[in-house]
């Protein structure tokens, strides 16, 4: 019968794998990924849209101050981001998957101008009348 000495390298090991990691951020780059939490910025504007960003509960857009600060934009309300930690998540995030469709994002459509007024029709409501 074979007996396995235990050593202290395999404990250490063990004790390393079972420390849950912190989540990092995640990145993806492009317009499709920023479109869904912010809209389009006029020229001009302080505000640079690079992608999306997440990490846990906390997703938005990801975008660059004149300043050359991270923040998390989500609509107009802007959260700063460390640019540290940002920077190495940019550094190592995919781009937006080239489909091989042409896929454009959807624009509101315009106002027609010449449908129809809608018609309503209101009819009288029904009185009980008590004998």
């Amino acid at each position: 019968m074979q007996v396995q000495h235990s050593t202290e390298k395999s404990v250490a090991k063990s004790q390393q794998s079972l420390k849950s990691r912190k989540p990092g951020w995640r990145v993806v780059l492009g317009r499709a990924a920023w479109f869904k939490y912010t809209y389009e910025r006029p020229e001009g504007d302080d505000l640079t849209l690079l992608g999306s960003v997440s990490k846990g509960a906390q997703v938005g857009a990801l975008a660059m101050t004149a300043e050359g600060a991270f923040v998390q934009v989500v609509g107009d309300h802007r959260v700063p981001l460390k640019t540290k930690e940002i920077a190495k998540a940019v550094a190592n995030a995919p781009r937006e998957p080239k489909p091989n469709f042409s896929r454009d994002i959807p624009t509101w459509p315009a106002v027609c101008k010449e449908s129809p007024a809608p018609v309503v029709i209101v009819k009288k409501r029904r009185v009980a009348v008590m004998p």
